[in-house]
């Protein structure tokens, strides 16, 4: 038996030997049984002529030389009996490789070998590289190999990426970078927020709307403080009506207004902010803010050296009933036809940057002003755009309208503040106070020492970038950039041909993009609509969805973040980053172009994250295997940046602006801005595939649920509670309301301070309510004196009657309302002399504020109906009527602004208490008072002729028979001490006085 051995073998992959080459080597040696000569086997075996020669591997050769040494040689038969063995060893071998290869396809795709390399080269689309690279060349044209499985890993590369996005996140966050709040002893001429803040605690101690006692209280403490600052202030008193639909809304406006001569003006620059507070609202931020910034940027101004244009300062009234102040100043002072250039501040929140969101149109001269004097600049012209777009309005709407140019500043951040109780100076930031310290100052020493003879120049594009400051150039760019971008488009699908990518694998990449939009939209709006339930103040804040918003928004961030990570991963099994990245640049790049049409100010925010996501693209490409380098990282996590850096800002904006109800909008943007860092992504890819997207899910997790730990109502963040308390004059019935759903806590609380169930239902639209069926309960009857109506004038002319009424609240309601019986023709036609627009279509109308005297209104109706008009009592104070205890809160609770919650509601009706006709309407001549519901309109009137038309003057007695309640009952005297006989002469001062 011979002693020979066969030889170590390599494997059939080791060799480079393909199923073509297995197929060809049985065709010619294993199914023909033919014998094999020495060549043939050291062929079969692996081994090459310099093996027979001693240069083989061991265990090749050399060993064969051996074996011969020590036994005979083998006989011809033994020869082919062991060929034949290694034959059957060599399929067996190559069956096991063969199963082993397919279970770990799924995972890895083999490398190719250096003697297949050049096979796989030549069958290359395009004669692209095939090396695995990135650039995604594959033999044959299949699928591309992922670089990163074959590129050697770093531990640190990925989370080290992930904390870089971060970052660079954090830094392009409106909320960083605000200055830091100056201490009072800084010197004068500088600007203090906290000598701010110490105004703003004495003006902010209770709410303030128009027609209160604290509004009067602030307003004589402003007018103190301009005294004091060496401002001889003049107080604006003046009825300002609006009439936007089919309700007319008036208000006695008391605005503020001073002047600081200039040395050799060149034009006026007018700064404003309002005073007044929102219904209940004690309005420390809104717009207190506004106003101590202007306080104290005039102490600064007038420590130092005198201005050469004047300034006007302007503390508006009623800009929380549809800007009613401002447009008094605009449509009747005499300094506006001095004002050059307007400044306004405002706040819909308590923090956060004081952004500049407004100019007028032909915006460049006062865009490049700023730039000058703004050493803290929060701006993007595309605010600009959004909010020509928007129904909202501030005071600096009508001087816009009225052609002039100006600024107008605002910050938008913690707005569950907005319009609230709790609206109080512990709640504005200090920072944002100095901000808009800085802008006020800033403004008023530039523009009040500026040539002012022309301040508009073509409109032009700006945003803010941390470190750099404010960008601007002119709109005419916008479309040229939007050309160099489909130039940088061409240019990258070139290079990425040139390396491998396919026009095909691009497209794949535009559908996974679109793709990533969708599940990210999907995921936020499933999550907008599942928090809510855990959200007792959900529907009740006027600037925010929840109280706490932001976790929830970070939680949308990371969420999305992991769908795009994990999807584009999925699809790197097919495509390269190359071809990922100019897919997902298609829809950007698209809307980028169309927006430099129709938004030309608005579109730098995606062309300058389009233009940094393609030069990515072509450093990827160019950079072939090096992109998975060092210097690939670092290149595109640099591009990356601008990225991030832009649409994390007008992200953040877009939800500080609409709140969380936008968040299917935002996750678009977030895939949006991580679609065009792929190539930066790709780095999350270390050291292994699944840690980032486990990371970001968890992380997204871990941020709901620290937004739910913050639903539970404490002191910082009530819960809505509502009761309104509701009576009608002669009914001596009065009732509790709520808005509150039976199972929460709101409810539970308003049962505990009403003593009753709200076991049925009412529409109290006809008390000014909101409209709709509300819980009810019944009320005890206070003593509440009905208003004072008198009759100044009734004439019945041309088939008319013609009514004039001085009307005055005798509780010190702040807000009238007047509303016609249903059915009528009562018409008003004027209110303390303002004429209503439009009397026909006009519903209903209020007034607003202390006027001086009482509020005249003229009315017009048919001369067979009586005065078909009901008079509607607001009082914003119900503890001063009904006691403190029904509205008494422990501190996790707060009213409901959004349903009107805390205030006391009394309806009374003109025709059954005031109308002097009722004399001579009655059968018999007789004037009895009018029991509820007596339908006088049924009753007939005297022909025209026989009408005394002179000043009549009645007031009748609101003893009502029905009314049973004896705290409802005032004596004839009583009343009558307040009417008064006015002569027809009296009428038209009255009137024209306003």
């Amino acid at each position: 038996m011979s002693d020979y051995k066969l030889p170590d073998l390599p494997s059939d992959d080791e060799l480079g030997i393909t199923d073509a080459d297995r197929e060809e080597y049985e065709k010619h040696f294993g199914d023909e049984g033919g014998e094999l000569s020495d060549k043939e086997l050291a062929a079969l075996l692996g081994e090459s002529p310099a093996s027979k020669k001693g240069a083989a591997p061991a265990g090749s050769g050399k060993a064969k030389k051996s074996d011969k040494k020590e036994g005979s040689k083998p006989t011809r038969a033994e020869r082919a009996a062991e060929k034949q063995r290694a034959k059957e060893a060599k399929k067996k071998e190559r069956a096991q490789k063969k199963a082993a290869a397919e279970a770990k396809k799924q995972k890895k795709a083999p490398a190719p070998s250096e003697s297949s390399a050049p096979a796989a080269k030549s069958d290359a689309p395009d004669g692209g590289s095939t090396d695995g690279g990135s650039s995604g060349g594959v033999p044959g044209g299949g699928k591309p190999a992922d670089p990163v499985s074959e590129a050697p890993r770093s531990r640190w590369r990925g989370p080290v990426t992930l904390a870089l996005l971060i970052a660079v996140s954090f830094v392009s966050s409106s909320r960083t970078g605000i200055p830091r709040p100056v201490p009072a002893n800084a010197a004068d001429t500088a600007f203090s927020s906290a000598r701010a803040m110490a105004t703003l605690v004495e003006i902010a101690r209770e709410a303030h709307p128009p027609g209160s006692p604290e509004h009067r209280r602030v307003r004589e403490f402003l007018l103190d403080r301009l005294r004091t600052l060496g401002l001889e202030p003049e107080v604006q008193t003046t009825t300002s009506v609006i009439q936007p639909t089919a309700f007319a809304r008036s208000a006695t406006v008391r605005n503020i207004v001073a002047r600081i001569p200039g040395t050799a003006s060149t034009g006026t620059v007018l700064i404003t902010a309002h005073y007044d507070s929102r219904e209940i609202a004690i309005g420390a931020g809104d717009d207190g803010s506004g106003v101590v910034s202007i306080i104290e940027a005039v102490r600064a101004l007038q420590a130092d050296a005198p201005l050469q244009n004047d300034v006007i300062v302007l503390l508006t009234d009623a800009e929380e009933l549809g800007l009613l102040g401002a447009r008094a100043f605009v449509d009747q002072h005499p300094w506006m036809s001095e004002v050059t250039v307007a400044l306004s501040l405002e706040m819909r929140g308590g923090g956060g940057p004081s952004i500049m969101f407004e100019t007028k149109r032909e915006n460049g001269w006062i865009v490049r002003a700023m730039a000058e004097f703004d050493a803290h600049p929060f701006a993007n012209s595309l605010s600009l755009e959004v909010y020509e777009r928007m129904p909202r309005d501030t005071d600096f709407t009508p001087f816009k309208e009225a052609g002039v140019q100006g600024l107008n500043f605002a910050a938008i951040d913690n707005a569950r503040v907005y319009h609230q109780l709790y609206d109080r100076p512990e709640n504005v930031s200090e920072s944002t106070l100095q901000h808009h310290g800085f802008h006020a100052l800033g403004a008023l020493k530039y523009l009040g020492n500026a040539d002012l003879s022309s301040v508009d120049a073509p409109d032009v594009v700006y945003f803010s970038v941390p470190v750099l400051g404010l960008i601007v150039y002119s709109r005419g760019w916008s479309i040229p950039i939007s050309g160099v971008l489909v130039l940088l488009f061409g240019a990258s699908l070139l290079v990425g041909r040139r390396a491998g990518a396919r026009l095909g694998g691009a497209a794949a990449g535009l559908g996974v993009a679109v793709l990533c939009g969708a599940l990210s939209f999907g995921a936020a709006w499933g999550l907008q609509w599942w928090l809510p339930r855990f959200h007792g103040e959900f529907g009740s804040l006027h600037g925010a969805a929840f109280h706490s918003e932001g976790w929830y928004i970070l939680a949308v961030a990371f969420a999305t973040l992991f769908i795009v990570h994990t999807v584009t991963s999925v699809a790197r099994r097919w495509l390269s980053v190359v071809e990922l990245s100019v897919g997902a640049v298609v829809v950007p790049l698209v809307a980028a172009a169309w927006l430099s049409w129709v938004v030309p100010l608005g579109a730098m925010n995606l062309q300058w994250p389009v233009m940094a996501a393609l030069l990515a693209i072509i450093f990827t490409a160019l950079l072939g295997d090096k992109s998975e380098g060092t210097v690939g990282w670092i290149a595109s996590v640099l591009l990356a940046v601008p990225v991030l850096v832009m649409l994390i800002w007008v992200t953040e904006l877009l939800w500080l602006a609409m709140s969380i109800r936008l968040a299917g909008v935002l996750a678009v943007i977030f895939a949006v801005a991580f679609l065009l860092c792929l190539p930066a992504l790709a780095g999350l890819n270390h050291p292994n595939r699944w840690w980032a997207p486990v990371s970001t899910l968890a992380l997204a997790a871990v941020m709901v649920g620290l937004g739910l730990l913050t639903s539970r109502p404490n002191a910082n963040r009530p819960a809505p509670t509502t009761l309104v308390y509701a009576y009608e004059h002669g009914t001596g019935n009065a009732l509790w309301a709520t808005a509150a759903s039976d199972e929460s806590e709101g409810r539970a609380w308003a049962v505990r301070q009403a003593q009753g169930a709200f076991a049925d239902s009412l529409d109290l639209s006809d008390f000014g309510y909101r409209p709709g069926l509300t819980p009810i309960t019944s009320a005890p009857v206070i003593s509440a004196t009905p208003p004072s109506v008198v009759v100044v004038s009734d004439t019945i002319a041309d088939g008319a009657r013609r009514v004039t009424l001085r009307v005055r609240s005798r509780i010190g309601a702040e807000m009238l309302a007047f509303e016609y019986d249903d059915p009528g023709n009562t018409r008003l036609i004027s209110i303390n002399g303002e004429t209503i627009q439009d009397p026909v279509g006009l519903v209903w109308a209020d007034h607003w504020g202390e006027p001086d005297g009482d509020v005249v209104l003229e009315l017009t109706m048919p001369p067979t109906e009586p005065i078909g008009l009901q008079i509607i009592e607001h009082l914003l104070r119900p503890a001063e009527l009904l006691g403190p205890e029904p509205f008494e809160r422990s501190e996790e609770f707060a009213p409901d602004v959004t349903w009107m919650s805390d205030r006391a509601m009394f309806r009374y009706s003109v025709a059954a208490f005031a109308d002097p006709r009722h004399a001579i309407l009655l059968p018999g001549g007789t004037s009895p008072e009018p029991a509820p519901g007596i339908p006088l309109d049924t009753v007939p009137v005297p022909d025209s002729g026989a009408v005394d038309t002179t000043a009549v003057g009645v007031v009748v007695s609101d003893t009502a028979a029905a009314d049973t309640a004896a705290v409802d009952t005032l004596t004839t005297d009583t009343l009558f001490a307040d009417s008064l006989v006015v002569a027809d002469t009296l009428v038209t001062d009255t009137i024209g006085g306003g």
